[in-house]
Protein backbone atom coordinates (compact mmCIF):
# COMPACT_ATOMS: atom_id res chain seq x y z
CA UNK A 1 0.00 0.00 0.00
CA UNK A 2 1.35 3.72 -0.98
CA UNK A 3 -0.24 7.03 -0.57
CA UNK A 4 -0.12 8.66 -3.90
CA UNK A 5 -0.97 11.83 -1.90
CA UNK A 6 -3.51 12.43 0.88
CA UNK A 7 -6.19 11.66 -1.32
CA UNK A 8 -5.36 8.41 -3.22
CA UNK A 9 -4.01 5.25 -1.88
CA UNK A 10 -2.70 2.90 -4.55
CA UNK A 11 -2.86 -0.80 -3.17
CA UNK A 12 -1.03 -3.32 -5.92
CA UNK A 13 -1.98 -6.95 -6.39
CA UNK A 14 0.27 -9.67 -6.85
CA UNK A 15 -1.35 -12.54 -8.41
CA UNK A 16 -2.12 -10.85 -11.40
CA UNK A 17 -0.31 -7.48 -11.15
CA UNK A 18 -2.82 -4.75 -11.31
CA UNK A 19 -3.41 -1.38 -9.38
CA UNK A 20 -6.16 -0.89 -6.94
CA UNK A 21 -7.24 2.72 -5.34
CA UNK A 22 -9.10 3.83 -2.32
CA UNK A 23 -9.72 7.36 -2.98
CA UNK A 24 -10.24 8.96 0.20
CA UNK A 25 -12.03 11.71 2.51
CA UNK A 26 -9.96 11.92 5.33
CA UNK A 27 -12.07 14.63 6.77
CA UNK A 28 -15.11 12.32 6.94
CA UNK A 29 -13.00 9.33 7.32
CA UNK A 30 -14.50 7.68 4.16
CA UNK A 31 -12.77 5.77 0.82
CA UNK A 32 -14.22 3.93 -2.20
CA UNK A 33 -12.43 1.30 -3.41
CA UNK A 34 -11.85 1.29 -7.03
CA UNK A 35 -10.72 -1.60 -9.18
CA UNK A 36 -10.26 -4.66 -6.58
CA UNK A 37 -7.65 -6.81 -7.99
CA UNK A 38 -7.57 -10.92 -7.34
CA UNK A 39 -5.57 -10.62 -3.61
CA UNK A 40 -8.49 -9.93 -1.57
CA UNK A 41 -6.45 -9.97 1.75
CA UNK A 42 -4.11 -7.37 0.30
CA UNK A 43 -7.04 -5.49 -0.36
CA UNK A 44 -8.68 -6.11 2.70
CA UNK A 45 -5.71 -5.58 5.20
CA UNK A 46 -4.84 -2.66 3.46
CA UNK A 47 -8.80 -0.97 4.36
CA UNK A 48 -7.57 -1.87 7.73
CA UNK A 49 -4.80 -0.28 7.79
CA UNK A 50 -5.67 3.19 6.15
CA UNK A 51 -8.12 3.55 9.03
CA UNK A 52 -11.27 4.98 6.51
CA UNK A 53 -15.19 3.46 6.14
CA UNK A 54 -15.39 1.95 2.57
CA UNK A 55 -18.76 2.99 1.06
CA UNK A 56 -18.85 1.69 -2.43
CA UNK A 57 -17.18 -0.35 -4.64
CA UNK A 58 -16.20 0.99 -8.34
CA UNK A 59 -14.84 -0.96 -11.29
CA UNK A 60 -13.89 0.40 -14.26
CA UNK A 61 -14.94 -2.70 -16.31
CA UNK A 62 -15.86 -6.15 -15.50
CA UNK A 63 -12.36 -8.42 -16.61
CA UNK A 64 -11.15 -10.46 -13.41
CA UNK A 65 -8.07 -7.99 -12.34
CA UNK A 66 -10.73 -4.98 -11.83
CA UNK A 67 -13.16 -6.82 -9.84
CA UNK A 68 -11.61 -9.86 -8.36
CA UNK A 69 -12.10 -9.22 -4.92
CA UNK A 70 -15.56 -7.26 -5.09
CA UNK A 71 -17.59 -10.22 -3.40
CA UNK A 72 -15.06 -10.27 -0.60
CA UNK A 73 -15.36 -6.26 -0.24
CA UNK A 74 -18.86 -6.88 -0.35
CA UNK A 75 -19.39 -9.34 2.15
CA UNK A 76 -16.78 -7.50 4.89
CA UNK A 77 -17.85 -3.62 4.44
CA UNK A 78 -21.99 -4.78 3.48
CA UNK A 79 -21.38 -1.94 0.55
CA UNK A 80 -22.85 -1.76 -2.82
CA UNK A 81 -20.84 -2.49 -6.00
CA UNK A 82 -21.17 -0.64 -8.88
CA UNK A 83 -20.26 -2.02 -12.73
CA UNK A 84 -21.62 -0.94 -16.00
CA UNK A 85 -24.25 -2.88 -17.53
CA UNK A 86 -22.70 -4.15 -20.61
CA UNK A 87 -19.77 -6.20 -18.75
CA UNK A 88 -22.12 -7.68 -16.29
CA UNK A 89 -21.94 -11.43 -18.51
CA UNK A 90 -18.51 -10.90 -18.75
CA UNK A 91 -17.92 -10.40 -15.24
CA UNK A 92 -19.82 -13.69 -14.20
CA UNK A 93 -17.83 -15.85 -16.44
CA UNK A 94 -14.27 -14.81 -14.70
CA UNK A 95 -13.41 -17.71 -13.23
CA UNK A 96 -13.77 -19.22 -16.55
CA UNK A 97 -11.37 -16.07 -18.06
CA UNK A 98 -8.77 -16.80 -15.35
CA UNK A 99 -8.57 -20.63 -16.80
CA UNK A 100 -7.68 -19.37 -20.26
CA UNK A 101 -5.77 -17.29 -19.34
CA UNK A 102 -3.34 -19.77 -17.44
CA UNK A 103 -4.00 -18.02 -14.13
CA UNK A 104 -4.66 -20.57 -11.23
CA UNK A 105 -7.03 -18.50 -8.87
CA UNK A 106 -10.54 -18.51 -8.37
CA UNK A 107 -13.09 -15.78 -7.51
CA UNK A 108 -16.44 -15.01 -5.48
CA UNK A 109 -18.08 -14.42 -8.39
CA UNK A 110 -19.66 -10.42 -7.62
CA UNK A 111 -23.37 -9.65 -8.20
CA UNK A 112 -23.64 -6.15 -8.89
CA UNK A 113 -25.71 -4.31 -6.81
CA UNK A 114 -25.66 -0.87 -9.39
CA UNK A 115 -25.44 -1.98 -12.92
CA UNK A 116 -24.35 1.75 -14.87
CA UNK A 117 -25.71 2.52 -18.29
CA UNK A 118 -25.36 5.35 -21.30
CA UNK A 119 -27.59 7.35 -19.06
CA UNK A 120 -24.67 7.16 -16.00
CA UNK A 121 -23.05 10.49 -15.73
CA UNK A 122 -22.51 11.20 -12.51
CA UNK A 123 -22.84 9.38 -9.06
CA UNK A 124 -22.88 10.52 -5.63
CA UNK A 125 -21.78 8.63 -2.48
CA UNK A 126 -21.62 10.32 0.81
CA UNK A 127 -19.19 12.99 0.34
CA UNK A 128 -17.81 12.32 -2.97
CA UNK A 129 -19.04 13.00 -6.34
CA UNK A 130 -17.85 11.17 -8.86
CA UNK A 131 -18.13 11.22 -12.99
CA UNK A 132 -18.44 8.44 -15.23
CA UNK A 133 -17.59 8.30 -18.92
CA UNK A 134 -18.33 5.12 -20.42
CA UNK A 135 -15.57 4.78 -22.86
CA UNK A 136 -16.01 0.95 -24.51
CA UNK A 137 -13.32 -0.61 -27.04
CA UNK A 138 -11.18 -2.28 -23.93
CA UNK A 139 -14.34 -4.19 -23.09
CA UNK A 140 -17.92 -3.20 -24.21
CA UNK A 141 -18.49 -1.29 -20.72
CA UNK A 142 -15.12 0.11 -20.20
CA UNK A 143 -15.69 3.21 -18.25
CA UNK A 144 -13.41 6.08 -17.02
CA UNK A 145 -13.94 7.37 -13.55
CA UNK A 146 -13.23 11.50 -12.83
CA UNK A 147 -13.05 12.60 -9.31
CA UNK A 148 -11.58 15.99 -8.50
CA UNK A 149 -8.54 16.08 -10.49
CA UNK A 150 -7.54 12.47 -11.01
CA UNK A 151 -9.08 9.91 -14.37
CA UNK A 152 -8.76 6.15 -13.10
CA UNK A 153 -8.95 4.66 -16.41
CA UNK A 154 -8.81 0.94 -16.18
CA UNK A 155 -7.36 -0.28 -19.51
CA UNK A 156 -8.11 1.81 -21.43
CA UNK A 157 -4.91 4.36 -20.91
CA UNK A 158 -1.31 4.02 -19.17
CA UNK A 159 1.50 6.16 -18.81
CA UNK A 160 3.52 3.82 -21.34
CA UNK A 161 2.58 1.72 -23.79
CA UNK A 162 -1.09 -0.05 -24.78
CA UNK A 163 -1.08 -2.97 -22.59
CA UNK A 164 -1.75 -6.62 -23.11
CA UNK A 165 -4.49 -8.00 -25.16
CA UNK A 166 -7.91 -8.11 -23.51
CA UNK A 167 -9.77 -11.71 -22.89
CA UNK A 168 -11.92 -11.60 -25.03
CA UNK A 169 -10.41 -9.49 -27.58
CA UNK A 170 -10.54 -5.60 -27.32
CA UNK A 171 -12.52 -3.45 -29.80
CA UNK A 172 -9.28 -1.39 -31.32
CA UNK A 173 -10.62 0.86 -33.15
CA UNK A 174 -13.64 1.58 -30.76
CA UNK A 175 -10.65 2.27 -28.11
CA UNK A 176 -8.95 4.40 -30.23
CA UNK A 177 -12.24 6.79 -30.60
CA UNK A 178 -12.32 6.20 -26.96
CA UNK A 179 -8.93 7.26 -26.14
CA UNK A 180 -9.55 10.26 -28.76
CA UNK A 181 -12.47 11.40 -26.93
CA UNK A 182 -11.17 10.78 -23.35
CA UNK A 183 -8.31 13.50 -24.77
CA UNK A 184 -11.35 16.28 -25.33
CA UNK A 185 -12.62 15.59 -21.81
CA UNK A 186 -9.69 15.90 -19.81
CA UNK A 187 -7.39 19.11 -19.07
CA UNK A 188 -3.53 18.10 -19.74
CA UNK A 189 -3.37 18.34 -15.44
CA UNK A 190 -5.71 15.66 -14.96
CA UNK A 191 -3.67 13.09 -12.79
CA UNK A 192 -4.30 9.32 -14.92
CA UNK A 193 -4.23 6.63 -12.34
CA UNK A 194 -4.13 3.53 -14.61
CA UNK A 195 -5.21 0.14 -14.15
CA UNK A 196 -1.52 -0.82 -14.36
CA UNK A 197 1.71 0.67 -14.38
CA UNK A 198 2.50 3.82 -13.07
CA UNK A 199 0.34 7.12 -13.02
CA UNK A 200 1.30 10.43 -14.53
CA UNK A 201 -0.37 13.57 -16.15
CA UNK A 202 -2.95 13.56 -19.25
CA UNK A 203 -0.13 16.31 -21.23
CA UNK A 204 2.84 14.08 -20.22
CA UNK A 205 1.06 10.92 -21.47
CA UNK A 206 -0.44 12.70 -24.93
CA UNK A 207 3.19 13.52 -25.03
CA UNK A 208 5.76 10.67 -24.39
CA UNK A 209 3.67 7.51 -24.71
CA UNK A 210 5.67 6.68 -28.11
CA UNK A 211 3.77 3.41 -28.32
CA UNK A 212 -0.12 4.86 -27.63
CA UNK A 213 0.72 7.71 -30.32
CA UNK A 214 1.43 5.37 -33.23
CA UNK A 215 -1.58 3.65 -32.51
CA UNK A 216 -3.65 6.42 -32.79
CA UNK A 217 -1.84 7.50 -35.68
CA UNK A 218 -1.86 4.20 -37.67
CA UNK A 219 -5.76 4.03 -36.46
CA UNK A 220 -6.58 7.46 -37.70
CA UNK A 221 -4.42 6.55 -41.22
CA UNK A 222 -6.71 3.51 -41.59
CA UNK A 223 -9.80 5.50 -41.45
CA UNK A 224 -9.19 8.08 -43.58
Amino acid sequence: MASINDDIILIKNKTFVSNSYLICDKKENTCIVVDPGLDADILLASIKTSGLQPLAILSTHGHFDHMGSAKDIQTEYAIPFYMHEADYKMSQSANFFLKVAGIRHTIKTPQPDVLLNSNSKEINIGSFTIGIWHLPGHSPGSCVFKWNNYVLTGDILYKNGLGPESIPKEDKELLSHSILKLFTLCSDDCVVLPGHGSHDSMGSIKTNNLALKQFLELKNHAAN
